[in-house]
């Protein structure tokens, strides 16, 4: 499977946090420390005050901890809270990659993540920062698991493919890596003139694309296209009709083409646990062609235990169809604790 539906277990993720299940299964309150660590990039920002807040449906609630990143932007802290948080940035200074000159942070950045008593990496940039803005308007607000689809869109819109932009570090001096080549175009999509809170916003995606499609291209001496919350797969134009002679018919006009069923769509999920359902929508999501192709990996998804380790216990995938437009999964979450109970539900995928 390709690019955000690659990991369908993702959004079976989103889906379960959307409807409130794991956090009904013990999330938020105090439990053994979450060291979270992680980077502040713009490019590497020293000196940035990060920290930890509580995440609630329009975006952070009460503060939990701070600390100031390095002089490298490396940041650690121990949370002693359970459930998901929201860290953020602001502050601090970085070397810009388009002006060589040093820059204050003045727009907050952050990521989300989830607080379960074990490390987690939280990197902080500006595309989280979008990744973090889109969650905001998903179904149940922000929650680690709608900001892991948001964050899994970002990076397919940004041609990032399959990078985790919430774990994997960008590399914008030196030997750049895809990551940070993007980093330095939003530089230079901001000393093209462009402010960094528009960018991060998304609000108007398609006014970004062009500005930011020419500052990439002149930071980094190559063009991308880029597709920002839009989508590409478009259909082929129907053939003339004949002209009919004298007493004949006219000709039948040509078929219209098919848009490639791997072009790119709006996905709707709808999940339903014990008779209570509720609904995610996720832009711009490459869509699969066959059941194979939708079904497959499920098993060995790194996502896969991560999910029942969430809610405490296994997670089972009973069946999984697809055909034309629509998947559907029914799954089984096995609760060790902190009573031991099996709870079914389903997951229906719609591309339109």
């Amino acid at each position: 499977m390709r690019s955000l539906h690659r990991s369908p277990l993702v959004l079976l993720s989103a889906s379960l946090f959307a409807a409130g299940l794991l956090s009904a299964c013990g999330g938020g309150g105090s439990a053994a420390p979450t060291t979270v660590s992680g980077s502040v990039v713009k490019g590497p920002v020293n000196g940035a005050q990060v920290c930890a807040y509580k995440a609630t449906a329009s975006g952070k609630g009460d503060q939990i901890k701070c600390v100031t990143s390095s002089s490298v932007g490396t940041y650690s802290m121990d949370v002693d809270y359970q459930g998901d948080i929201v860290i953020e940035a602001s502050g601090g200074t970085y070397t810009d990659e388009a002006t060589g000159t040093t820059k204050t942070l003045s727009d907050p950045l952050q990521v989300v993540v989830a607080s379960q008593g074990s490390a987690t990496t939280g990197i902080i940039t500006p595309l989280t920062a979008v990744a973090y803005s889109l969650s905001k308007s998903a179904s149940g607000g922000v929650t680690s698991a709608n900001f892991g689809v948001a964050a899994t869109s970002v990076a397919s819109q940004f041609q990032l493919g399959t990078v985790n932009i919430a774990t994997t570090l960008p590399a914008v001096t030196g030997t750049t890596n895809a990551y940070g080549q993007l980093l330095k175009a939003v530089s230079q999509y901001v000393a093209n003139g462009n402010s960094l809170a528009s960018f991060i916003s998304f609000t108007s995606p398609s006014t970004i694309q062009a500005a930011f499609s020419t500052a990439y291209a002149a930071i980094n001496g190559v063009t991308i296209s880029f597709n920002l919350g839009g989508s590409t797969n478009t259909g082929g134009t129907g053939g003339t009709g004949g002209t009919g002679g004298t007493g004949g018919t006219g000709g039948t006009g040509g078929t219209g083409g098919t848009g490639g069923t791997t072009g790119n769509k709006t996905l709707v999920i709808t999940v339903n646990v014990l008779g209570s359902s509720s609904t995610v929508t996720v832009a711009n999501v490459p869509a699969p062609t066959t059941q194979a192709e939708f079904c497959s990996g499920l098993a060995n998804d790194t996502n896969f235990n991560q999910i029942g380790t969430a809610a405490g216990g296994s997670l089972t995938i009973n069946s999984c169809s697809f055909s034309g437009n629509s998947g559907n999964i029914s799954a089984t979450l096995n609760l060790t604790s902190p009573i031991a109970t099996t709870i079914p539900y389903t997951i229906n995928y719609v591309y339109n």
